[in-house]
This record gives C-alpha cells, structure tokens and sequence, in this order.
C-alpha cells in the first residue's frame, strides 16, 4: 500500500545498520500470502515472532501502534500519514527498534510507529504487526517467490541473477518505485505512463483520480462497475472497475485484467505526478526480484501466469470482525450483482456457508470461494438486526 508521510519533522530515511547471522551475506523465509500481500515472521526486540506486510508501497518499515505499546517502545514526535484511503492517521517515532527476518537484524535508532493493525486487519481478516518498506529494500536484493512462498535477501555484492527473467530499469522518487510503460484500451489507443509498483497493493492496477480524468478514461470502455476494493491506510478504496484488453510489463503482456479507475478526492491516489499503481494480482504471476541498490526489477513468468483476472463474483465485500478474526460482517454490496438480488445488505452478519459455520472459514477463504465457478450457488445464513435470514448467491462474473 503507498504509505507517506506528512510531516517536515519526520525522517523518511532514519539510521538503520544491519547483520547477518554468521559469515553468510543472506537469509530467506518463508511466507504467507493473503489478499495478495506477502507477510513475512519478523521479531520485534527477541519477542515474537510478529507478522508483517512485505510492502514496496511504504516509504518505510513500520511498526503497528498497538504491537509498540504492547512491547514497550518509547514513542515520541507525532506525525500524519496517509495511504490508499483519502483520510490520514497519526503515528509517531519509535526508539531503538531491532527487526529480525530469518538471520538477518535490522537495527533501528528510529522507526515510524502507524496504526497498521486499526486500519486494515478487518478487510484482511487477520492481524497486522507491522510493514516492511523502503528501509528494508533500499539495502538490499529481494527476492520473492511466489509460487513456492519464499522469501530471499541478499548484501548486494553477494547476489548475482542467472535466469530468464527480464530486467526493467525503475526510479524511485518519495520512497517508491515507478516503471514506464503503457495500457492498451479497448479502442485500440495506447496511453503511457509512470506507474508505482506495490506488492502490497492486492488489485492488478488501479489508475489515480487526475490519470483517469486527463485520459477520459471511462468514455474508453464498454462497461464499468462502481466498488469498493479495497482497505488501507487512511480508509477504504472506491473506484469505477474496467476490464483493459492489455498492459505491457516489460515484454510481458498482461491481457484482459481487472482494472480500477480511482475516483479518490484525496490522498495516494489523487496525486497527479504518477499514472497508478501496478499492484500483486500481477507481481504474483511472477517471480519478482527487486534489486533497489541497481534501480532494477527482474520478473520471471511463473505457472501462474496464463490464469484468468477475476473479481468477486457475489457482489459482497466482506470484512472480518472481533478479535478473532472469525466472525464475518458485509461491509458493502455492489449494485445489481447477486448479492444484491438475494437481499443482502450492508451490516448483515453472516453466520454460515452452505451450512458450515462461518467461523470454520477464512476471510481469504470466503472471498476465493466467492471469485471462481462461475453459476455455483451457496446458501448464505446471516443475522439482520437480531432477526436470522437466509439467502441464496448465484455466482456471477461482475466485470
């Protein structure tokens, strides 16, 4: 998720040294992937492990709020920062943070301390500790893996590519990384731009408000769906869903994704110096390396690649509720999808699926239950203001 921050004061850049366990110049992990994003096992000080967001879109490694306090961490200095969401949360300045992943110590005289966890566990259905940002990548190579979730980090001069990926020079500019490259719409017109790459950005590419405006994008495409797509920092994401015939990542042809075009008054994605963001519904096709000290990605196809774009075929955006994580809430129902024509409602809680409790699920067990096979049914039993409901969903492709 693209994360700034707002105050002159702040330091997007603090001190950071770094070692390596032993006489080796690299380490791995392994990792999990949800709603697209990568986390990563990361102790805090010795005490964890704690989850954390590999996020190409921070300006810096954070700290969630409430994980600091929980350890103890001295915050001073509160500061503004705004993400994907049009509005900003304060942070602040934490002491002497020490960031193990695998065998590798990140050392921190300062590190950014943001209501993570407050902003986004609920649209990802489980908890947030923290982001590993531009102080992590700048230093060295990273390597990720999609397809068999591992995680590799090189010292720069240990690390040398053999493989058939491709290399597409990037500039970094506030923290983040930017590509050239162009979208083919469906009139066959090519427009250009610079675009953000975010591995924590879980669309395909989402295009920002002033790109969608001076372009007259939505006059260029047969048809639109208006959705909320997703939750970061500073709120959820509204955009107007398209499908682009094709969009050049590299060599590489990207045909037929889901799009969004942002209609953002504030925040990341109203700012007019970048086209949009590249995010990991792509990145996840890949094997991606990010070689930040030679302004370099290198992507390599995975079997990943060929699979179909889709989006949720219900209508529902669904979000996680309570401190388990297990008890499911519609936080908002697309006009005229199924969801709709079954009744729901914003506010509906759903209690089972197909008779299972919802409990036994995952939110990003749900939402991949309810983005494939098209024409299948589920029977969803929900609670409406403490009356019990039932509603019968015939997956349907939306966009």
């Amino acid at each position: 998720m693209p994360l700034s921050a707002q105050s002159p004061d702040h330091q997007t850049t603090p001190a950071l040294t770094y070692e390596f366990a032993g006489d080796s110049r690299q380490t791995h992990t392994s990792f999990e992937l949800n709603a697209n994003k990568i986390y990563v096992p990361v102790r805090i000080n010795n005490a964890g492990p704690y989850w954390f967001i590999l996020d190409t879109g921070s300006v810096s490694n954070v700290v969630d709020t409430e994980t600091a306090k929980s350890l103890g961490t001295p915050l001073k200095h509160p500061f503004e920062a705004r993400g994907g969401g049009e509005t900003t949360v304060t942070g602040a300045i934490g002491s002497n943070v020490s960031l193990r992943i695998g065998e590798l110590e990140l050392k921190q005289a300062e590190a950014d301390v943001e209501p993570v966890n407050a902003a986004i566990s609920a649209a990802e259905g489980r908890r947030v500790d923290g982001l590993l940002g531009y102080d992590f990548f700048t230093r060295f190579v990273v390597v990720i893996d999609y397809l068999n979730r591992r995680v590799d980090v090189y010292e720069p001069a240990s690390f040398h590519y053999v493989g058939p990926g491709e290399a597409i020079p990037f500039e970094t500019i506030r923290g983040n990384i930017l590509v050239s490259t162009y979208l083919t719409m469906p009139d066959g017109k090519h427009v250009s731009g610079s675009f953000l790459i975010d591995t924590a950005w879980r669309s395909a590419l989402t295009l920002t408000s002033p790109f969608v405006a001076d372009h007259k994008l939505p006059t260029e495409v047969p048809r639109t769906v208006d959705a909320i797509t997703g939750m970061g920092i500073g709120g959820a994401t509204v955009d107007t869903m398209v499908r682009i015939p094709s969009l050049k990542l590299g060599g590489y042809p990207i045909e037929n994704f889901v799009a969004n075009f942002s209609r953002a008054k504030a925040g990341v994605l109203s700012q007019n110096d970048f086209a949009g963001i590249i995010g990991a519904e792509i990145l996840r096709r890949f094997k991606v390396v990010f070689d930040y000290p030679h302004h370099r990605m290198i992507i390599e196809p995975n079997a990943m690649f060929g699979s179909p774009y889709e989006f949720d075929m219900s209508g529902l955006f669904i979000t996680s509720e309570g401190s388990t994580s297990n008890a499911f809430q519609v936080y908002n129902v697309i006009d005229g999808s199924p969801g709709a024509e079954a009744g729901m409602r914003a506010g509906d809680v759903i209690e089972a699926i197909d008779g299972q409790p919802a409990h036994s699920f995952t939110l990003e067990q749900i939402r991949q239950m309810f983005k494939e096979a098209e024409g299948k049914e589920h029977l969803l039993a929900f609670r409406r203001n403490g009356t019990a409901l039932t509603a019968k969903i015939r997956l349907r492709r939306i966009i």
